[in-house]
């Protein structure tokens, strides 16, 4: 074991593809700098999970990056819980842990702002005496401190001098969005949504509580203007953010050449996978089939596409429609990965099932440790927190519309013995959870 990993920690969602598509993009981005000798993202409500991503590095020195723009409930409480970590620096099985601030709470994101807001006052041609600024942060009552952020940009704008009025809104914490319409009175106002990407609170959420659209474009509104920015985490520069993030734990974050886009990704299962496809036959993962020469979907009925890169096939297989769970047997038909070298097998394998190869080797060894629901319940301090209760008819509904159309096999389930090279899951996912709870609330 030795080498730098680079875990970047998102939220993901279940609904929408941008939320964990930012992230994506910007390990993407990262792996072709070469700044680390293995890259990856992770999540709470998608794959790989918070819980699971450390299984799939090999590295001795690990530095996670919290992709949230502010300290608050899953940064300070969920993430470490769910990858045990004990604060900044963990030793963990032999390998050092590094856990950095949020990219919120970076001075760099104050240029991000300031560039979103002298963006809109041009394009629409604002006076500034007669506009107000509305930095919409998500906010929590759980932890006061996720306030934080958004409140000290509004606090710095305003000082600044150049704007009317400013005030800071939560999604989720007071003062609430529909509030900016009685504590601004300039007749413009500029939303602008202090999140990492244009996804569900963003497209639907933030509008929804504005009593706009969310078009685009200008709207009326009680008798004001309101103007939405983009969110301040779509921008090439969060990943200048990541990397000054990375270098203040100490460790050695340098630009590489890389000379193929398949190269620094998460390396565990790789030497497995390699030594199966050796001997020139051909392997099979769930709708996906590898040789030492292609990748493509099984069984296809259609003409098949060419991809070369993760970023095409990523977007091709999860975004439309979305597939917030990358296992789902429902894998788009008609498309290939031609090899240039049969090692980069395992990173086409890993950018359609994140953390499966990994997963799989560890079965095949017999070094795979499966988590009962007890087990998850124990590291749970929210809405999963009495998952282990569910009824037995509960996990049957649950199983019946999760796991039939997953191609995993659900190992952790104490009643299910795993039948002959099954793809192991060896933990209850989010959207399993997600689904359990909901249907325990209807039965």
């Amino acid at each position: 074991m030795s080498g730098i990993a680079l875990i970047l920690a998102g939220h993901g969602s279940h609904i929408s593809a941008n939320t964990a598509g930012v992230v994506w993009d910007c390990v993407d981005r990262l792996r072709r700098l070469g700044i680390a000798d293995e890259i990856t993202a992770c999540f709470w409500k998608e794959a790989p999970a918070f819980s699971q991503v450390l299984d799939t590095v090999e590295a001795e020195d690990v530095v996670v990056v919290p992709l949230f723009t502010a300290r608050g409930y899953f940064t300070g409480e969920v993430l470490p819980s769910e990858m045990g970590l004990e604060g900044p620096l963990t030793e963990q099985r032999k390998r050092r842990i590094h856990l950095t601030p949020t990219i919120g709470e970076h001075r760099i994101l104050d240029s991000i702002v300031d560039e979103r807001l002298r963006e809109t006052f041009k394009r629409y041609d604002l006076p500034a005496q007669a506009t107000a600024v509305a930095v919409i942060g998500h906010g929590t009552r759980r932890v006061r401190q996720s306030q934080d952020t958004a409140r000290q940009q509004a606090d710095r704008i305003r000082e600044a001098g150049w704007v009317n009025e400013v005030v800071a809104v939560y999604l989720d914490d007071d003062p609430d969005i529909p509030s900016i319409y009685c504590s601004t009175r300039s007749p413009n106002i500029i939303a602008l949504p202090y999140f990492l990407a244009d996804g569900s609170h963003v497209s639907l959420d933030l509008p929804w509580a504005l009593g706009i659209t969310g078009s685009g474009t200008a709207e009326r509104v009680n008798g004001r203007t309101v103007y939405t920015c983009d969110p301040v985490g779509a921008d090439a520069t969060i990943c200048e953010v990541i990397l000054a993030l990375a270098r203040d734990t100490g460790l050695p974050f340098a630009p590489e050449s890389v000379a193929s886009p398949w190269e620094r990704f998460p390396a565990a299962g790789r030497s497995a996978l390699l030594q199966a496809l050796e001997a020139g036959r051909i392997l099979h993962f769930g709708q996906v089939s590898v040789s030492p020469e292609r990748v493509w979907r099984r069984d296809s009925t259609e003409q098949s596409r060419s991809f070369a890169t993760p970023a095409e096939l990523r977007s091709h297989l999860r975004e439309i429609p979305f597939r917030p769970l990358p296992t789902s047997a429902d894998l788009p038909d008609g498309w290939h990965v031609d090899l240039e070298r049969s090692h980069d097998a395992h990173a086409v394998l890993e950018t359609i099932y994140p953390g499966l190869v990994a997963d799989w080797a560890a079965q095949a060894a017999g070094r795979l440790s499966t988590e009962s629901l007890e087990e998850v319940a124990k590291r749970q301090a929210g809405m999963f927190k009495d998952i282990h209760k569910l009824t037995r008819a509960v996990i049957k509904k649950t199983m019946h519309q999760v796991c039939r159309d997953c191609i995993r096999q659900p190992t952790w389930w104490n009643d299910l013995v795993a039948s002959d090279n099954a793809l192991p899951c060896r933990s209850a996912c989010n959207l399993w959870l997600s689904m359990a709870r909901k249907i325990g609330e209807t039965l």
